[in-house]
C-alpha cells in the first residue's frame, strides 16, 4: 500500500501548474473538435458495379482514399446487367452508378430521368469465343448465345461481333439472359450455349485451350461506352457538390491506375475475390491502356447505340442527332483540376 505524504509548497504550485496546462490541452481540443467534425462525416453512397474490369476507377478510388478526400463514402454494390442498375437508379435506390450506355439510352428513350456523366473507356477489350466444335461463323445459325441481360453491355458486344461475321443475333440465334460474366462462361463451358462475347479477363482461359476466336472488338473501328459512371438530372441538380467530388476523385483514380498499375492489380484482386495471375496482369494492362485521362462520354458510341435500338424498337426523332439528351459533361469539366 502506498501513503501519500504531505506536499510542500513548491511541490503544489507545480501540481497547479501543470493541472493547468493540461486544463488548456484539453480545452484546447474541446474547441477545436466541433470545427473539424463536419469535414470528417461522409456522403454514404451505394454505387452499382459489375465484375468488369471497366469499373476499376471506382474500386481504386475507394481504397486509395481518393473518394473520402473529396468527402464521399463510396460503397461499391455488385449489380448483375446494366438494366437492374439502371432500374436502380431511375428508381432512386442509387443516385450514382456504373451502367453501359445501352441500357442508359434505352431508358432515357422511354422517357426515363437518366443521365452519363463519364466513361472510362470507348471500348472494352472483347472477343467473339466459340465452343472448340464451331468451325465456321455460319455453323452458329440456330444455336444458343449467352448474355448478361437483355440490353446490356455484353448484349451490345455480341450483336456488334456476330454481325461482323454474317450472323444476326436476334434472328438467327437464341439469346439466354444468364447474369453475369461467371454464369456465361460456364454455359460456354459446358455447351448451354455455342458463342459468347467475353472481356480479355474470361475470354484467356478459352483462348489457351485453343478455342475459336471469330472476331476481336479492339481491332474494328466500334465506339461503345460502357460501365459509365450514370445518374439522374435531378441528383445532378440536387446535389451538384456530391457529384462534382465524385469525378473529382474518379478522374484522380484513372490517373492513379495509368502511374501505379501494380497497385491497381492489387486492389481488383481484392474486389473480384481472384488471385494473382499473368492472365490478370495482361487483363489490367488491356484496360489500363484504354482507360481515357478526360473520361467524356462518346457522342459516337451513343449514335451507335441509337442505331442499334432503331432496329429493334421505334425511336422518336427528336433523339436522333442530340448526343446532349443522354449525356452532360458540365459536371465532368468543373471537377476537373484546374490548369
Amino acid at each position: 500500500r502506498f501513503i501519500s505524504r504531505p506536499r510542500s509548497v513548491g511541490e503544489s504550485a507545480v501540481a497547479i501548474m501543470i493541472t493547468n496546462q493540461l486544463l488548456f490541452i484539453i480545452v484546447a481540443v474541446l474547441l477545436l473538435t466541433p470545427l473539424s467534425a463536419p469535414a470528417q462525416e461522409l456522403r454514404r453512397i451505394l454505387y452499382g458495379t459489375s465484375t468488369s474490369i471497366s469499373h476499376l476507377p471506382v474500386w481504386v478510388g475507394k481504397d486509395t482514399g481518393l473518394f473520402a478526400k473529396n468527402g464521399l463514402n463510396i460503397e461499391p454494390v455488385q449489380i448483375r446487367g446494366g438494366a437492374l442498375s439502371t432500374m436502380a437508379i431511375m428508381s432512386g435506390q442509387a443516385v450514382l452508378s456504373g451502367v453501359g450506355a445501352g441500357s442508359v439510352i434505352a431508358a432515357r428513350v422511354e422517357g426515363g430521368d437518366i443521365v452519363l456523366l463519364a466513361c472510362p473507356a470507348d471500348l472494352e477489350p472483347v472477343y467473339l469465343i466459340a465452343r472448340p466444335e464451331i468451325k465456321a461463323p455460319s455453323e452458329l445459325k440456330g444455336k444458343a448465345a449467352g448474355v448478361t441481360r437483355l440490353n446490356s453491355s455484353i448484349h451490345f458486344y455480341l450483336r456488334s461481333a456476330l454481325r461482323m461475321v454474317g450472323i444476326d443475333s436476334d434472328k438467327e440465334m437464341t439469346l439466354l439472359q444468364l447474369g453475369g460474366s461467371a454464369e456465361i462462361s460456364a454455359a460456354l463451358d459446358s455447351g448451354r450455349i455455342a458463342a459468347a462475347a467475353l472481356t480479355i479477363k474470361d475470354v484467356l482461359p478459352f483462348m489457351q485451350r485453343n478455342w475459336p476466336v471469330f472476331a476481336d472488338l479492339t481491332k474494328s473501328d466500334l465506339v461503345y461506352p460502357s460501365s459509365c459512371v450514370t445518374s439522374t438530372r435531378a441528383f445532378v441538380k440536387a446535389e451538384p457538390k456530391t457529384v462534382n467530388g465524385f469525378l473529382n476523385a474518379y478522374v484522380s483514380a484513372i490517373q492513379l491506375i495509368k502511374k501505379d498499375q501494380k497497385l491497381a492489380e492489387r486492389i481488383l484482386i481484392k474486389w473480384l475475390k481472384e488471385k494473382e495471375s499473368a492472365a490478370l496482369t495482361k487483363s489490367v494492362e488491356a484496360f489500363t491502356r484504354l482507360f481515357k485521362p478526360l473520361p467524356y462520354v462518346p457522342d459516337k458510341g451513343i449514335e451507335n447505340v441509337l442505331k442499334d435500338l432503331v432496329n429493334q424498337r421505334p425511336v422518336p426523332k427528336d433523339f436522333i442527332g442530340h448526343p446532349e439528351l443522354f449525356r452532360d459533361h458540365g459536371p465532368l469539366e468543373r471537377a476537373l483540376p484546374k490548369s
